[in-house]
C-alpha cells in the first residue's frame, strides 16, 4: 500500500496556462481552416487563388479565432455552472438530517396505531 506522505497533492491548473492553451488551440484550428485548407484547394485547382489586395484569409483567421475562443468560453462557463450545481446538490445531501424513527419512540407507536385503524376498517 502507498503511504500518504509519498503522494503529492495535485495542484489545480493555472488560469493563464489554461487560457493560453485554449488560445493556441483556437489559433491553430482557425489557421488550418483559413490558410491550410484553402491552400490545399487552390493547389488542386478547385478554387481560384486570390490577389494579395483582396485575400479574405486574414479576416477568416481572425473571425475563426474569435468564434472558437467565444465557444470555448461559453462551454467553460456552462460546465462551471453545471459542476457548481452538482456540488451544491451533493452538499445539500450531505447536510440533510437523517430522520430515523426508533422502535421505542412515540412516532413508532403512532405508526402502529395507523396500521391498526386500517386493519379494522
Amino acid at each position: 500500500m502507498i503511504e500518504q506522505d509519498t503522494i503529492a497533492d495535485p495542484r489545480p491548473p493555472r488560469t493563464m496556462t489554461v487560457l493560453g492553451l485554449l488560445a493556441l488551440t483556437a489559433l491553430t484550428f482557425s489557421y488550418l481552416g483559413s490558410y491550410a485548407v484553402t491552400n490545399a484547394l487552390v493547389s488542386e485547382h478547385l478554387i481560384q487563388p486570390w490577389s494579395r489586395a483582396h485575400d479574405p484569409r486574414p479576416r477568416w483567421l481572425i473571425t475563426g479565432f474569435c468564434v472558437l475562443m467565444l465557444s470555448f468560453m461559453v462551454a467553460g462557463e456552462f460546465l462551471r455552472r453545471w459542476g457548481r450545481s452538482d456540488f451544491k446538490a451533493i452538499d445539500e445531501m450531505a447536510d440533510a438530517k437523517d430522520e430515523q424513527i426508533l422502535p421505542d419512540s412515540k412516532e413508532w407507536a403512532a405508526l402502529g396505531e395507523d396500521d391498526d385503524e386500517a386493519r379494522q376498517a
